[in-house]
């Protein structure tokens, strides 16, 4: 990661120096893999700040702060957070959130699907794609501390390290009966299965890292053909798509008030279903599955007629083209006429971008890697979420509509597919391969500036309310950039004082002397 060069350093509270991106050297394909390295480093610092540090009840979770139940955290934030504190190379929010969830969540077998804001479980029973997420998170912890990257750790409450506990899981997951017998994974534990399934929780590359693992892995192959043959069962199987619910025959399930997107009588391919293109690209890069590859070749010639990267959104399926209702607003959630819980069905932004875009990382060609990499260009604007800080359409849900959590997951995973940063830990590690470039975009050039390694001997920041006071020996031209490359302030003189109270997020503070050019990343919040 090019802005990683720069040396961190802490200045009071308002700037932090920030976790690497996992460095990982890969052949994976990629577009604009520093730009959105960088992206990725400063959207988990968001997420941090939002969902973590806010809140006193189940401290170290991802909580939901713009859900029908705001404050709540569930078992699915649980697996989220753990990948991608994973990913962001950030052991001490890994272990914290893997000890909470133990200590606030997990029930007998499993941890239970969701937690109050004042910390009482007020959601029984398991959510499959949680648990197998946590036994994934906790099966690379334990190769990276294999490996010395990481340090070895037991959790507080069980006393017992990543991999005791990884193992606890995948059995856990057969025991209660989170998949049958015949290879389905349910949505839950006991619940569904042969009768329905949420095929967006379907994570093949998952259950080959499992078989792999596990001391009884070949069970885990059978839910791999299972998985791929109720995805070739979809009615929306030669448009790319799944829906939402479905039997395992590739019936529609109806009103069955199935889970909390279950929308449009589970017939659109809306937020539950979307997940099916991360998650099954991810298959097809490591491990070159050839139906996946089929799957998601239909899924990208699918958004490329409609205009490609432009087009991703949520669509109906028994109707394929037609996208889902832009109106239908869901104005009450539990009963509630709290505007704040809006939610649009249809939806242009990092969240469905990020996801159709997976499906060209894995299976499109170069031209089709970099119209995705520039479309989430427009949602990222260099702070520390994505999103657009103000938009007036209201069909993009900008951050005073959206969750600020299921998108900025959905947009992390898709965006860090996009980087190459999303990798399979025990073969990058186990099977060294050098580090391919990959392709650039119009976004590239934007970092131009942050990838000269200058030194910053001489210069000195520090921070007083709000203020950013820097100072190098000599007179200077003052230039900060965000992410983007687009000048946000800029000063001549020793010193420059620079107003970041309205700012947060990565910028590159730039210093230009007669004798010498200062450089260095700070990260604002």
């Amino acid at each position: 990661m090019l802005l990683s060069r720069f040396v961190p350093f802490c200045v009071a509270v308002a700037i932090t120096s920030s976790f690497a991106v996992l460095d990982l050297p890969n052949a994976q394909p990629k577009v604009d893999a520093a730009y959105w390295n960088a992206a990725l480093d400063s959207t988990w610092q968001g997420l941090i700040r939002r969902n973590i540090e806010p809140y006193s009840a189940g401290k170290g979770l991802i909580h939901r702060p713009k859900s029908e139940s705001p404050g709540d955290a569930v078992s699915e934030g649980v697996g989220y957070g753990m990948l991608v504190a994973l990913y962001a190379d950030d052991q001490a929010s890994f272990n914290k959130m893997w000890d909470e969830a133990n200590s606030s969540m997990w029930g007998q077998c499993y941890y239970n699907w969701q937690m109050s804001a004042e910390g009482k479980i007020v959601g029984m029973g398991a959510a499959s794609d949680a648990e197998e997420d946590v036994a994934l998170a906790l099966i690379f912890a334990d190769k990276l501390v294999s490996s010395g990257k990481w340090e070895s750790y037991t959790s507080k409450k069980f006393g017992y390290d990543y991999k005791t506990h990884a193992q606890k899981i995948l059995d856990c997951m057969w025991s209660s009966k989170q998949i049958t017998s015949n290879g389905i994974l349910a949505p839950g534990a006991g619940w569904g299965g042969n009768e329905f399934v949420n095929p967006g929780y379907f994570s093949p590359a998952w259950y080959k890292i499992f078989a792999k693992f596990d001391s009884n892995g070949e069970r885990w192959n059978q839910v791999v053909d299972k998985s791929y043959e109720i995805i070739s069962k979809s009615p929306g199987y030669n448009n790319g798509m799944v829906p939402d619910w479905m039997t395992p025959e590739g019936g529609w399930v109806g009103s069955r008030g199935l889970g909390y997107n279950a929308y449009f009588e589970s017939r659109g391919f809306y937020k539950d279903a979307i997940r099916i293109l991360w998650r099954v690209a991810i298959d097809a890069i490591w491990f070159d599955e050839e139906r996946a590859k089929a799957f998601l070749k239909n899924s990208l010639a699918f958004i490329n007629s409609k205009g490609g990267p432009e087009a991703a959104n949520f669509y109906q399926i028994e109707k394929a083209g037609e996208l889902l209702p832009a109106e239908d607003k869901w104005k009450e959630f539990n009963n509630s006429k709290d505007t704040s819980t809006w939610r649009y069905r249809r939806e242009h932004s990092h969240l469905t971008i990020g996801m159709w875009a997976t499906a060209a990382m894995a299976v499109g060609e170069k031209a089709d890697r970099i119209a995705f990499s520039e479309e989430m260009g427009k949602f990222y604007e260099g702070r520390d979420y994505f999103g657009l800080a103000k938009d007036e359409s209201p069909a993009l849900e900008d951050t005073l509509h959206n969750e600020m959590y299921f998108d900025q997951f959905l947009a992390w995973f898709g965006t860090s597919m996009m980087s190459g940063a999303f990798v399979n830990v025990i073969d990058a590690i186990d099977n060294p391969k050098a580090a391919t470039v990959g392709d650039s975009s119009s976004l590239t050039p934007a970092l131009r500036i942050a990838e000269r390694r200058f030194a910053a001997a001489g210069l000195k920041i520090s921070h007083l309310d709000g203020v950013v006071k820097m100072s190098v020996p000599d007179e200077a031209r003052w230039s900060v950039f965000n992410l983007n490359g687009h000048l946000v302030a800029e000063s001549s003189g020793k010193n420059f004082a620079w107003n970041a109270k309205e700012q947060s997020g990565i910028y590159v503070v730039r210093a230009v002397t007669r004798k010498q050019v200062y450089s260095r990343k700070i990260s604002v919040r």
